[in-house]
């Protein structure tokens, strides 16, 4: 028989990066579903549907007539306690000790009376704690609302959080500040870069897999909370690793050959393979 003709190919060296890659959700750097703290009446609702709106914003107000009734009313004993106290002390002289004590603890539970009227006159005015975005109201001025009752969300989406799930083999490779390759499909083509910022407590027992949370800035607000997200960690980078193409690997039973040029000859050599990156893998 002739010979047999072969393609022959030079092993190179090359940048290669081991990384892993998963599925994951976005989440809003914060997020909070507005709720009142006492039942009322809806009176004003200052805000409109998806609208940014600053820290301490008036959001929703709720009748107070009521309660600022009982707050002059908690004001005017208060101012009349006071009169009292300051009267008896002023002539301490003529009055008792226990009708000055007294006096004073009147003095106190006041002042204490008109702190809490204030403070449930306050709960009618729901303001926002962070700046942010709202999402779509569900009351209407009129409506009577429940203590607790959903009134809308309100997110802060300057930056955004990335839950990932990974398998827990990983964990001795991975650490704060990597770089995380984020893709979504609704802005295909563009890929958006987070940081890992932390790793969770345990690792679930079920699918011995670890939960890993990102975070990456999203200063345009293109990307919004419970998007799903492609990402690819890097674990670790080998900047001089040698690569020869897929199709010199010849497997046999449990071991891995190439063969090699040797004065022109093929001599068939055993290798130990590694990374593998676009039709080329890594010999160790």
């Amino acid at each position: 028989a002739g010979p047999v003709g072969v393609e022959v190919a030079r092993a190179i060296s090359m940048a290669l990066a081991d990384e892993v890659q998963t599925v994951g959700t976005l989440r809003a750097r914060e997020s909070v579903v507005m709720r009142p703290e006492i039942a009322g009446r809806i009176v004003h609702i200052g805000f409109s549907d998806g609208a940014r709106v600053p820290q301490g914003a008036l959001l929703v107000s709720l009748d107070d007539s009521v309660l600022a009734a009982q707050a002059e009313q908690a004001r005017a004993e208060l101012g009349l306690a006071r009169t009292s106290f300051t009267r008896d002390l002023a002539g301490r002289n003529f009055v008792s000790g226990s009708a000055l004590d007294q006096a004073a603890a009147t003095l106190k539970v006041q002042q204490a009376r008109l702190e809490l009227a204030e403070a449930q006159l306050s709960k009618t005015r729901i303001r926002a704690p962070f700046a942010g975005v709202l999402g779509l109201r569900n009351v209407s001025v009129g409506e009577f609302v429940k203590d607790g009752a959903e009134l809308v969300m309100l997110e802060d989406i300057s930056s955004m959080k990335v839950d990932l799930r990974l398998p827990e083999r990983f964990l001795g490779q991975l650490r704060r500040g990597q770089a995380i390759a984020v893709e979504v499909d609704a802005f295909p083509g563009r890929e958006f870069v987070a940081r890992l910022d932390a790793l969770d407590a345990q690792v679930d027992a079920n699918g011995r897999s670890l939960l890993a949370r990102g975070r990456l800035e999203n200063p345009d607000g293109a990307l919004r909370s419970g998007m799903f997200a492609k990402a690819r960690i890097v674990l670790r980078e080998k900047p001089q690793a040698t690569v020869v193409p897929e199709e010199a690997i010849l497997p046999v039973g449990g071991d891995t050959f190439v063969f090699r040029v040797d004065e022109g000859k093929a001599v068939r050599t055993q290798v130990r393979t590694g990374l593998r990156l676009e039709g080329k893998v890594e010999i160790l």
